[in-house]
């Protein structure tokens, strides 16, 4: 659920992007240390040098409250007898270089599963989500959705029309449609901020929802397999918020004034938490948002590359492991 923030020329659905990522490595990052305890709202740690990094970041602010009515519940798991596939569990992680990762939250590892080739030699990564038979949906900066394996890398193109309802470029994310259940829907936010949209993933028809209500702008998505929609939106300062995806109406959000996006953000839902990936210094990190806690912390620094879209299926569990 992904994309880069705009600032120098680069065509990206008629918005512009920063910089150049670094070359990311071959090999796993292997695993970060914890974060600290949330704190006085400085950035703990500055990131490091090349993907074979694990550096722990530090402190970081309050993140506020996200779930007035008391938190998450019901399913989203991935139980014996599900219809998940394995690779459907993890995070992916997408950079501007066509490098696709893996990410366990537990251990922070972080590992390259290939570098994809879709045959685009000019565009690049926007944006990324996953469905639960471990399918990446690809959106490049010209509009087009890919569909790219997460065992292997392999991409194959779609038959997605480009500019339907005028959205071009947008943040994506699949939400189960009733908690626990195994249907699912991939929601779309417009770029320029018109709004939330659904695309059908049979037809590969878009529809729009609806416009933003109290929060305006782009947003990346992420979803619940217990049917909850969540967008980071690109605000001063950051928000992180619930969205109802019948309407597009904001539910409630929490404000991250840590969180600085830099040339490249994402984010994913995973175990209770958000995990924010940003590149603050052209070289991303990762931040994690505790709803519980309140609390948002550097967790990791130095992934060696520019993550621009992160995908998870509703196969991930939505509360901490135990």
């Amino acid at each position: 659920m992904d994309h880069r923030r705009m600032l120098s020329i680069l065509i990206v659905g008629g918005a512009v992007a920063v910089g150049a990522a670094c070359t990311a490595s071959s090999q796993s990052t292997g695993a970060g240390g914890n974060g600290g305890e949330g704190g006085d709202g400085a950035w703990g740690g500055t990131a490091g040098g090349g993907a074979g990094s694990s550096n722990t970041g530090g402190s970081g602010g309050e993140g506020g409250s996200l779930f007035p009515d008391g938190g998450l519940s019901g399913g989203g798991g991935s139980g014996p007898g599900d219809d998940c596939a394995e690779e459907a569990k993890l995070v992916y992680i997408i950079g501007q270089d066509n490098e696709l990762y893996s990410f366990y939250p537990p251990t922070l590892e972080v590992k390259l599963v290939g570098v994809i080739n879709c045959q685009e030699s000019v565009y690049t990564p926007f944006s990324m989500a996953v469905d639960r038979k471990g399918v990446a949906w690809i959106l490049f900066n010209n509009g087009k959705i890919y569909h790219v394996s997460t065992k292997d890398a392999s991409c194959v193109p779609t038959s997605y029309a480009v500019g339907q309802q005028s959205f071009q470029t947008f943040g994506m994310g699949f939400v189960s449609d009733k908690a626990g259940s195994s249907a699912e829907t991939l929601y779309v936010a417009d770029y320029v901020g018109k709004g939330l949209a659904k695309i059908d993933t049979s037809s590969l028809m878009l529809t729009t929802v609806g416009p933003w209500n109290g929060i305006s702008g782009a947003a990346e998505l992420t979803g619940t397999g217990d049917a909850r929609l969540f967008g980071f939106f690109n605000k001063t300062p950051i928000i992180i918020a619930e969205i109802d995806k019948s309407t597009g109406n904001i539910l409630s959000q929490a404000p991250q004034p840590t969180v600085n996006i830099g040339s490249g953000w994402a984010f994913a839902f995973w175990g209770g938490d958000f995990w924010l990936f940003t590149s603050p210094s052209g070289d991303s990190q990762i931040d994690r948002y505790s709803p519980a806690a309140g609390t948002t912390t550097t967790v990791k620094t130095g992934l060696g590359t520019n993550i621009v879209g992160a995908g998870v299926s509703t196969c991930a569990p939505v509360q901490p492991p135990k």
